[in-house]
């Protein structure tokens, strides 16, 4: 039996970094910026991305993200490393790069609001030179493509957040990219129609072979997506790989026993101090809250002070503290 073929990478950054240099006394004063010194928004970042994958791009405010969007897109050039878009120089070869990316933006500002969603998807071809014969039947099987197929000569300005949001993807699916890079495509989306928005790009993405870059702020909606995470902390690639792998790093059962008073869960709580693959997080009155490898083997530690335990609850770790403990660890 052979082995299911490896595909190539769409999408390939490597080492890539971006150093802004401040700009000159006068500029600074028109801009009324207080930089003064070089800013690094990415250091030594690689990373890859497969057709049929979706890749989230995670990190606070300032990591890096929107420059790494930009540095895919051709516009912005990189201070060092190369990015890729199916073998084209994203630098260099900017033009072609475009035709092969659809990039969502994380606002509808760039939306006409007083046109329909046809009349939308219309001049955007049109900008983007495709032909109008073309476009009649691109436009038609897009907006069904995203589900709008029924709204199409409804006015932007009478449509929901969600449906602005399916417009602004369509926009992005129009040309028939190979890849999609989506800045925070559910920022403006309540939670069931963000949840709807991410089940239809993981089904466009399974289904047209699509590589796609996704930034979000919403953690349980990362959470929800299995493919790669790309952890960005001011510049810096934290972690990159799929959830599971990160979470086999990270996340041991985080364990929170209740003690029948405090006295007696600081002394569980300096007995398991000594235990190699026991972490003492928190004591909080009578309450002992720890990570640990095993909670079979942490209980053993305890043995002699079972006696005074009320109750024992075991919990996975969210993301936001995952994360926040990576960062964390790189502080130390």
């Amino acid at each position: 039996m052979t082995s299911p073929k490896v595909q190539s990478p769409i999408v390939e950054v490597t080492g890539v970094s971006k150093v802004y240099e401040p700009s000159t006394w006068w500029m600074r004063f028109l801009l009324r910026s207080a930089i003064d010194e070089p800013v690094r928004a990415l250091h030594d970042v690689s990373l890859a991305v497969r057709p049929g994958e979706v890749c989230a791009v995670v990190g606070p405010n300032g990591a890096g993200k929107s420059t790494l969007f930009r540095i895919l897109t051709g516009l912005t050039t990189p201070t060092s490393g190369f990015s890729r878009v199916r073998g084209f120089d994203a630098q260099h070869e900017s033009r072609r790069v475009r035709k092969l990316v659809g990039f969502m933006p994380a606002d509808d500002r760039s939306l006409y609001l007083r046109h329909t969603c046809r009349q939308n998807l219309m001049f955007h071809g049109r900008l983007q030179g495709m032909r109008r014969d073309q476009l009649h039947v691109l436009v038609d099987e897009t907006l069904d493509l995203v589900g709008l197929g029924h709204a199409r000569d409804r006015m932007g300005i009478a449509l929901s957040s969600g449906m602005r949001a399916r417009l602004q993807l369509a926009r992005a699916l129009l040309h028939r990219p190979e890849v999609l890079i989506l800045d925070e495509p559910t920022s403006n989306v309540d939670p069931v129609g963000s949840y709807a928005l991410l089940k239809l790009i993981e089904r466009l993405t399974r289904e047209h072979g699509l590589a796609v870059l996704l930034s979000s702020h919403r953690l349980e909606e990362i959470d929800a997506l299995h493919d790669n995470v790309a952890f960005l902390d001011r510049g810096v690639l934290v972690h990159w790989g799929d959830l599971h792998s990160l979470r086999d790093l990270w996340e041991r059962p985080r364990i929170v026993i209740q003690f029948a008073d405090s006295a007696s869960a600081r002394v569980a709580a300096k007995q398991l101090d000594s235990a190699s693959d026991v972490d003492v997080a928190t004591v909080d009155g009578d309450t002992l809250t720890a990570f640990a490898g095993h909670t079979g083997r942490m209980l053993v530690q305890l043995d002699g002070h079972l006696g005074d335990v009320v109750s024992i609850e075991e919990s996975r770790m969210p993301l936001r503290e995952l994360l926040t403990r990576l960062v964390e660890r790189r502080e130390v």
